[in-house]
């Protein structure tokens, strides 16, 4: 082996890697001869790793000196085949003559298991092999000495062990150069090591896991930058997002992941020379881009949505799952990150409120939004002094003439704001988890009401009260809904419990349970806006349903020959098994002539009768109960 310093590096590493070598024995022969020995194939030309000294009729060098150790602390004899100058590796190997095969180059013998690379010098790999008649206990306790790494001896071991050989360079020089070499080789290492290091736990604080962009962090750090420069009027920041809730629902966990890694991508592409994105939460998107102007602005997102709604994903495609976005542009004044995203997600929101791709985030909507928060701040208030009022609409008969039932309905009369409709704070009521109370208040106003008839013209009419899919899925939905019922006299027959279609999608089993325990208890099962949602025709087999409540855009369509026979079918199929029919939506009497027609059993709307305060006793001017 030539003289090079790398030589002497690695044997300096070498020594690094062995433990210090005490006074035991390690034995030399001519052939193997059995015994209780571990035999070594040597290299007699790795100098100074490890080499033949023919006078002395051993070997010498690094690995000699790790061997000695490992036997001392071990137990382990090892025996060198000291075969003179000749290389016989190859054929010991194969002969199946040892269990070590000392310093070679990695693949020149073959049939060698867990070889343990010890240098590497342009192209060549220098290891210690072992054969296959090589126990694993052997293979762990030297694989282990030969990667341990103690450096406190590193100089005597080298000035011990690397005795210079007959005809050879002067080793002491080859030594010192070597240790010069060996502390610029491990002082770069550490440095180039330390700087991986740094650079990777930079790309991991600012890297999203997931998707491999960036992270809210990330955009934090780039919307810093953005924000102080010129260019900053042809900012815009738009928030992007897809139900992941209902993935999984429909789906997994895994499918979700597949979408937002595909998402991920198609974002960073529109992302391009010019902005940057980041997944910011589960299936939230930001991207920051520039445009000439709104009208590119909207066509770049436009396009991206769409590329977005192509992603192939079969539930996305069976479910009708897409994704929406918000968009803010900053103005000369940028404001803070924090603000920007915010609007964006105002602008999201409004977007998935109108089913539209994208809506964007103007003064407008901020003036909208800072109302809704003002709102937001109230409903507590509101519910602890009473002013949601129990509103009720009147259901009749199949021919629109005897009042026989009614739906609950609530309004919030706010002193400041007056009359606010549902559509306002229902959503409100969800975002700040007080849903249920909001329905549970309403289904004590019910009872209260229905208490209230016992004995009255209106005795026999029954009430539908709105459940929500939160309020049903709550473990102590029963236990809170017995207290509020128990605590009134009425016939349970008369109570009819509405559920949303969603609550049905959502299939979960506490909803499930829970709507069969009240069907148990005596109350009715009603079931909203069939015929245009969530629902199939395999849930009125599934579930415990009284009643279909159709949709109105049933109703509607009911103008045409073809609508008014699907009418006729639903309002069949209910009878059929056993379900009565209630057409909501009737605002005209060609709408009434169609409900008749397909002989439904109850008919809902304000051509028959508005929405009215229950207490008021002027709205029931008319009206003939059953």
């Amino acid at each position: 082996m030539k003289h090079k310093w790398i030589v002497w590096l690695t044997a300096a590493v070498l020594a690094v890697l062995s433990v210090t070598a005490a006074a035991a024995a390690v034995n030399f022969t001519e052939e193997p001869t059995g015994g209780d020995t571990v035999y070594i194939a040597g290299n007699p030309d790795a100098y100074p790793i490890e080499y033949y000294d023919a006078e002395a009729k051993e070997y010498r060098g690094m690995l000699p000196a790790l061997y000695r150790r490992i036997s001392e602390e071990s137990g382990i004899d090892f025996t060198y085949v000291s075969a003179g100058r000749a290389d016989q590796q190859e054929r010991l190997a194969k002969n199946l003559q040892v269990e070590i095969v000392s310093a070679h180059r990695k693949g020149a013998v073959p049939g060698l298991k867990n070889e343990t690379v010890l240098y590497r010098s342009g192209g060549d790999e220098l290891c210690v092999g072992f054969t296959a008649i090589a126990s694993d206990e052997l293979v762990k306790t030297v694989g282990s000495a030969l990667r341990t790494a103690p450096s406190d001896e590193i100089w005597r071991l080298s000035a011990e062990n690397a005795a210079e050989p007959p005809g050879r360079f002067p080793h002491y020089l080859l030594f010192i150069i070597g240790g010069l070499l060996l502390v610029i080789a491990v002082l770069a290492v550490w440095l180039l090591k330390k700087r991986k290091n740094e650079q990777r736990l930079r790309e991991n604080k600012l890297s999203d896991p997931l998707t491999g962009i960036g992270n809210l962090q990330y955009f934090e750090r780039g919307y810093q930058d953005i924000a102080r420069s010129p260019s900053c009027t042809r900012c815009y920041i738009a928030y992007i997002g897809i139900d992941t809730k209902r993935v999984i629902q429909y789906a997994d966990q895994a499918v979700s992941e597949e979408i937002q890694r595909c998402a991920a991508s198609e974002i960073a592409a529109a992302a391009d020379d010019s902005g940057f994105c980041a997944r910011v939460s589960d299936g939230r998107f930001a991207l920051a881009f520039t445009a000439p102007d709104e009208q590119t602005a909207w066509e770049k997102l436009e396009a991206l949505l769409e590329r977005l709604n192509r992603i192939d994903s079969d539930v996305m495609i069976r479910y009708h799952l897409r994704f929406a976005a918000g968009v803010f542009r900053l103005g000369a004044s940028p404001v803070s990150c924090k603000q920007a995203m915010l609007n964006a997600r105002h602008g999201f929101y409004r977007a998935r409120e109108l089913h539209q791709p994208y809506a964007v985030c103007d003064a407008k909507l901020l003036r909208r939004e800072e109302y809704v928060h003002s709102l937001k701040e109230k409903l507590w208030k509101a519910i602890d002094e009473r002013e949601f009022k129990l509103y009720i609409q009147y259901i009749f008969d199949g021919r629109g003439e005897t009042a026989c039932g009614g739906e609950a309905l609530s309004r919030w009369e706010s002193p400041e704001n007056g009359v606010i409709y549902p559509g306002e704070y229902i959503e409100m009521l969800e975002t700040a988890d007080m849903i249920d109370e909001l329905d549970l208040y309403i289904l004590s106003e019910c009872c209260r009401t229905l208490s209230a008839w016992r004995g009255t013209e209106k005795q026999n009419l029954w009430l539908s009260c709105n459940m929500t899919r939160i309020t049903l899925s709550d473990d102590a939905f029963l236990e809170r809904f017995c207290k509020v019922t128990e605590a009134y006299d009425f016939d349970h027959g008369k109570l009819v419990l509405e559920i949303t279609e969603d609550a049905l999608a959502d299939n979960s089993e506490q909803i499930v349970r829970n709507i069969e325990r009240c069907k148990q208890m005596g109350y009715r099962i009603a079931l909203d806006d069939f015929g245009n949602g969530y629902s199939s025709v395999r849930d009125l087999d599934d579930y415990p349903i009284d009643i279909i409540k159709i949709d109105r855009d049933i109703i509607l369509g009911s103008r045409s020959d073809r609508g008014k026979r699907l009418l006729i079918g639903i309002v069949g199929l209910a009878h059929f098994l056993g379900i009565e029919a209630l057409c909501e939506g009737v605002e005209i009497e060609q709408e009434r002539a169609a409900a008749r027609e397909a002989e439904c059993d109850y008919i809902q709307g304000y051509l028959l009768a508005h929405p009215a305060p229950a207490d008021e006793k002027s709205t029931d001017r008319g009206v003939v109960f059953a």
